[in-house]
């Protein structure tokens, strides 16, 4: 994280020194996102478990808790809630997408170009399964 933060610093500075069309506000938003996808990337390089990050936190569709057991039991992908700390909401909201690009990009590197779509849709099919048959649980 503290890498992250250094390295947004130093990115949001020349973006000061330059002389831009883009507002200094979406300069950061930009910023973040390549931080976000920089963070994951040196994550992955340190041989980290593969994450993908949630905010904000928003309802989840139909047969998303399914789709995120999927992702952990075949791909080895944890999905986890992210928290801003000190961060500003809107910059941590951009430093999430770019984080998840990045890991999902190496997702689909390891496992196949389909991996994510595939899983979804089984998952889709695995709920409405369970919801066309409400019985107790097979063990």
């Amino acid at each position: 994280m503290r890498k992250f933060l250094l390295t947004l610093l130093v990115v949001m500075s020349l973006g000061g020194c330059r002389q831009d069309s883009q507002p200094d506000g979406r300069q950061a938003k930009t910023a973040a996102r390549q931080a976000g996808a920089e963070a994951a990337r040196e994550a992955i390089g340190r041989g980290e478990p593969l994450r993908l990050l949630e905010y904000p936190p928003l309802p989840y569709p139909p047969g998303h808790n399914i789709y995120t057991d999927l992702l952990q039991e075949r791909c080895q992908v944890e999905w986890e809630i992210g928290r801003p700390g000190d961060m500003a909401e809107d910059i941590y909201i951009q430093h999430v997408q770019g984080w998840n690009s990045a890991v999902e990009e190496e997702i689909r590197k390891r496992f196949g170009p389909t991996i994510m779509d595939d899983l979804y849709q089984q998952s889709q099919q695995i709920f409405q399964q369970q919801r066309d048959n409400p019985g107790p649980p097979a063990f």
